[in-house]
């Protein structure tokens, strides 16, 4: 973050001072979402250098935040806003919560938003267009059993079974996102997946259980991701296929990070009112709040991940996925990387890390 150096102590020292009210965490939640926005417009739109504009929405948060301490802080305005603190309750819990639980938590209050649309057929086509170009086949989830590890809604889950496999468990720590999940697929009368509350980092089953594993986008929440490959490992059948995604390191993360303590500053529920109040879609909404309030996240760049692959036991048939996925609203971050945009690389880095990987049969 050398080139944001000067900036981000400013904008830092400007989010300390601020004082602790509902009228305050309300700002910081608008602020937020609006400068979310802008990282947006430079990351997906523009197609220039992302530094300058960047460096210019920092100033502009850090000079906002200045005027929020100077007109907030004094004593007046303090009583006027004390009892509204009572009401203010932060979500999230406290500084000794538990990790999962909070995760969980989190994901649960956003899955639980996703209309049938977005939950049954947007995750299968996703799915399917990276699964095709990819050009990996279907044969090693067509016709077998699957764990989802991580599954969230099970919006995924779903998606497997559409696309042929036999039967699919959903595992996740969120215990309103499995209860959610299980009233969706009875309803629509899906008999092919099924799901459990477990966590991802001790999987409640034995050795060699499932033909193929699959995990998009969750041990880079957790508080251990080698031990949750390790895990992936461990109930996958010799010879079978594990499908994995973890964040890759990028400006857009180091981008997070500065929103980060601005978002800590206003409780979650808020945050997703301000959105829907905006118009925001649920998927949207669910993209902020992955970023800017889960507990853990981590990324790495793709030799890294190699090795936690290879140091887990995935030793042979280790085969990145370069390409995602295109809507008529939406562009993956791998498919701007494919196509050598310019300045795609200073913005994505190594881009969306997904992998195939086999288990050894020996």
């Amino acid at each position: 973050m050398k080139e944001f150096k000067k900036e981000l102590a400013t904008y830092k020292a400007a989010v300390r001072k601020l004082p602790d009210n509902t009228a305050v965490q309300t700002l910081c939640a608008f602020e937020a979402v609006r400068a979310y926005q802008v990282f947006e417009t430079v990351f997906w739109e523009s197609k220039s250098d992302p530094v300058p504009p960047l460096k210019a929405e920092i100033n502009r948060l850090a000079e906002t935040l200045r005027g929020v301490d100077r007109e907030y802080a004094d004593a007046a305005f303090a009583r006027r806003v004390k009892h509204q603190d009572k009401d203010a309750v932060d979500v999230r819990g406290g500084a000794d919560a538990d990790v999962k639980t909070l995760t969980g938590q989190l994901y649960s209050s956003l899955f639980t938003r996703f209309d049938d649309r977005h939950y049954f057929d947007e995750a299968t086509d996703l799915l399917q267009q990276r699964i095709d170009r990819n050009g990996i086949g279907y044969d090693w989830l067509k016709g077998k059993k699957g764990l989802d590890a991580g599954c969230g809604g099970g919006r995924y889950t779903v998606a497997l079974a559409n696309l042929g496999a036999a039967n699919v468990t959903g595992i996740d720590y969120g215990r309103d996102s499995i209860k959610d999940a299980k009233r969706r697929s009875k309803n629509a009368r899906i008999d092919k997946v099924n799901f459990r509350h477990a966590d991802v980092l001790n999987i409640p089953y034995k050795d060699n259980t499932f033909d193929f594993v699959f995990s998009n986008g969750v041990l880079h929440h957790t508080t251990d991701p080698f031990r949750g490959i390790q895990e992936l490992c461990r109930v996958l059948k010799p010879g079978g296929k594990v499908w994995i995604f973890l964040y890759g390191k990028s400006l857009w993360w180091q981008m997070m990070d500065v929103l980060r303590p601005l978002s800590a500053k206003a409780p979650r529920e808020r945050c997703q009112q301000v959105m829907q109040l905006m118009g925001y879609a649920p998927n949207r909404i669910f993209k902020f709040m992955d970023s800017l309030y889960v507990p853990i996240i981590e990324s790495y760049s793709a030799v890294q991940m190699q090795r936690l692959l290879k140091r887990a036991g995935f030793t042979g048939g280790l085969q990145q996925l370069p390409r995602c996925v295109e809507t008529p609203y939406f562009r993956g971050v791998n498919e701007l990387l494919w196509d050598r945009e310019p300045f795609a690389e200073a913005r994505w880095g190594a881009g969306e890390l997904r992998y195939l990987a086999e288990k050894p049969t020996k």
